[in-house]
């Protein structure tokens, strides 16, 4: 997703996103149900909310944090569980050129106060057809045996933010880079934040964001083929392309000095459009929390 502002993948956005840009924030529209707010909580440990824009920051920096998530075992399951969730976000700039852990590889065509635009190349994590347990947390549900687990897929795009208007609106493009395994499709995002409360060592913000997506793309996440629906108790189901979910946030910072924060996001995802009509969706709208500690630097 993004750099410095929020939503639903995206989620948070990735979400992923840079630490000197506090313009942008990432995406939370997620494609792990707990993605979205994790990629707030790295907007707001990386810089002041809302601030002006400082200068890029050059060489090695980042952020490390850890805590406890609760959401659905999947974007659509009725299963909620909390587990541990460890989040590396390493970054590197020089010049135009933008490495992270969490948000790939940027180059910034444009980078001012009202505009910031980049050409991207990332990777969709994928979904597993079972419960894994992994060092950056658990995926997948063992509700999804059967449907054969979905590869990561390469992506490449652009992402930017506009606030020509006052209010920032983050936008972002992308597609897959080949189709073997992966989700094969092309999905964008477009969305804004608030600012709420920002007094002494504590910062509010509020998050919401849409997420639309091709007919590959939710095929592969919300589909169910005649070889899926054979190996399952699902139906076939083809979604047609379009708006598929909306995301919902509110985090919070509080400083604990000047590089350990304490970090909240509380979220609500809604699938919807098509999407909503799959038979692996048991639950349309579902919430998600986080909570935790990190060190910028």
């Amino acid at each position: 997703m993004f750099r410095s502002t929020v939503p639903l993948d995206s989620t948070r956005q990735s979400l992923a996103m840079n630490q000197a840009n506090p313009c942008l924030r990432p995406n939370p529209l997620p494609e792990r149900a707990a993605r979205g707010a994790m990629l707030a909580l790295l907007g707001l440990a990386s810089a002041p909310l809302w601030a002006a824009e400082p200068p890029p920051a050059e060489g090695l920096h980042g952020f490390i944090g850890a805590g406890v998530v609760h959401s659905p075992s999947y974007v659509g399951a009725k299963e909620s569980r909390s587990h541990a969730v460890l989040v590396p976000d390493l970054r590197y700039r020089k010049g135009a050129f933008e490495a992270s852990t969490m948000g790939g590889l940027r180059y910034w065509l444009r980078e001012n106060q009202d505009f910031q635009f980049a050409v991207k190349l990332g990777v969709d994590g994928g979904r597993e057809d079972h419960k894994v347990k992994g060092t950056l947390g658990q995926s997948g549900s063992d509700r999804l045996r059967g449907m054969g687990k979905l590869k990561g897929t390469a992506e490449l795009g652009v992402v930017g933010s506009w606030s020509g208007l006052g209010l920032p609106l983050q936008f972002e493009l992308k597609t897959a880079l080949g189709r073997n395994k992966g989700h094969g499709g092309t999905l964008a995002s477009l969305g804004t934040s608030l600012p709420l409360f920002a007094k002494g060592d504590l910062e509010l913000g509020l998050e919401a964001s849409l997420g639309f997506a091709d007919k590959r793309y939710l095929q592969a996440y919300y589909g169910v083929t005649a070889a899926q629906s054979a190996a399952t108790s699902f139906a076939p189901f083809s979604p047609k392309a379009g708006l598929y979910g909306a995301d919902l946030g509110l985090s919070a910072r509080y400083r604990l000095g000047e590089r350990w924060s304490m970090l909240a996001n509380l979220g609500y995802h809604r699938v919807l459009g098509d999407a909503a009509k799959s038979p692996l969706v048991e639950r349309k709208g579902a919430p998600t929390a986080l909570l935790g500690v990190g060190y910028s630097f």
